[in-house]
């Protein structure tokens, strides 16, 4: 990891870095590495906890189900370390990808809101529908 973070710097080569380079290196390395701990647990566990919910049980953590969703997970992430692509590039590569993805994502939500046998009679006020419309208008338009 941290041949990565020296490899992606802007340094120079042939810069010797300082005692106070190496310590904001150090730093640098920890928050992120801190910061990608801290997320990776609840992205592998969002699709076996959606699925448990769709099937109306309990998350069964020690299931097959759930270690299959979770290697399958895992494996998808190892993607861009096993080829070496730049980290950067694919995480940019994903927001804009989300830009695409959330106008129909935004569709779904009306659609569902606003399906009588779904609800089962909790009436969805103008005002949503309203900010909901917006909201799809200008996901459409970036």
């Amino acid at each position: 990891m941290k041949v990565k973070i020296l490899r992606y710097s802007p340094q120079k080569k042939g810069t010797k870095v300082t005692g106070t380079g190496k310590f904001a290196l150090t730093l640098f390395f920890f928050g992120t590495l801190s910061a990608g701990l801290s997320s990776i647990f609840p992205c592998l566990l969002i699709a076996p906890i959606l699925l448990a919910d769709y099937q109306s049980c309990e998350l069964d953590t020690a299931s097959t189900q759930f270690r299959v969703i979770t290697a399958i997970a895992c494996l998808i992430t190892l993607i861009v370390p096993v080829f070496g692509t730049n980290p950067i590039e694919i995480q940019i590569l994903s927001q804009v990808f989300n830009v695409f993805v959330l106008p129909f994502v935004i569709i779904g939500i009306l659609l569902l809101i606003n399906n009588n046998k779904v609800m089962r009679g909790h009436k969805t006020n103008f005002w949503l529908n309203m900010v909901l419309g917006m909201s799809l208008v200008f996901a459409i338009l970036i």
